[in-house]
């Protein structure tokens, strides 16, 4: 009788097939393979933004060549209106009263305001369409001079590209000359000392001994109205002109362009 019953044998039988199946099935089994359908859209991803960037990187180049057909030596000429008043012969709160409301980074910025930039574009993005332009006053004066007609997202980058010219050729006091001298106050008046002389009897004017000088509040409510000049009648105040002034000598104040007792005595003069 041997050592291993038939029994044994049976069983060890059985697991030497089973040994054999699973080599079996190891040899021909393979790892899931990624589709080349997936493998070919990646790439067409991949395509389409490479030539994304490539027309963005044109379309700015074409808008640079464009803007150096702007001749930044121009901006002189609007020295020879009657009317002009450098900022130099102003009170410092009236010419400050622009830079509180329009652009309070415009002595330390280059041109183009990068912070302004991005916040006027997330709030366009969260508004859903292009409300705010974030253009500083540098960017004004070229938009006033060069491209007041044109579509908007090709005038904004043109500005930038010729904004950086200006503040290269002109000193911030010749820019801010060149922003109040001309935008547009209402009732036809393009200069700042035409909307004083106009509106309030008064002049800009430091070295004018003829009119009275322009106050804290009327400087204010000039720098207000330029935002919207045929939304605000100087000649009558609404509520939100009114609330948009405060605004602006707020501003004035908290940027240390006007002392407290100044704030204190325009709004007061306002409320009469």
């Amino acid at each position: 009788m041997g050592i291993f019953s038939k029994k044994d044998k049976q069983v060890s039988q059985n697991d030497h097939n089973e040994e054999t199946q699973y080599r079996r099935y190891q040899h021909h089994y393979q790892e899931p393979f990624q589709p080349r359908k997936r493998k070919r859209v990646s790439k067409l991803f991949g395509i389409l933004a490479i030539l994304i960037i490539l027309i963005i990187a044109f379309y700015i180049a074409v808008m640079y060549m464009w803007s150096r057909t702007s001749d930044v030596d121009e901006l002189v000429k609007l020295e020879d209106k009657d009317t002009y008043v450098s900022v130099e012969d102003m009170p410092d709160y009236t010419k400050n009263a622009f830079v509180a409301v329009e652009d309070k980074r415009f002595y330390n910025h280059d041109g183009v305001d990068l912070r302004g930039v991005s916040r006027a574009l997330a709030v366009s993005l969260k508004n859903g369409e292009l409300t705010q332009g974030g253009s500083t006053i540098t960017q004004q004066v070229v938009k006033n001079y060069f491209y007041t007609n044109e579509a908007q997202m090709t005038r904004k980058i043109k500005e930038m590209f010729v904004a950086k010219r200006v503040e290269d050729k002109y000193s911030k006091n010749d820019i801010l000359s060149y922003y109040v001298n001309n935008i547009y106050f209402g009732e036809n008046n393009y200069t700042i000392e035409e909307a004083a002389n106009y509106y309030f009897g008064a002049t800009v004017n430091k070295n004018n001994p003829n009119l009275p000088e322009v106050t804290v509040l009327q400087s204010a409510i000039l720098a207000s109205v330029v935002n919207a000049p045929s939304n605000f009648d100087i000649n009558n105040i609404s509520d939100s002109y009114m609330t948009r002034i405060k605004s602006t000598l707020e501003k004035m104040k908290q940027q240390h362009f006007i002392s407290e007792a100044e704030y204190t005595q325009a709004i007061n003069e306002l409320n009469q």
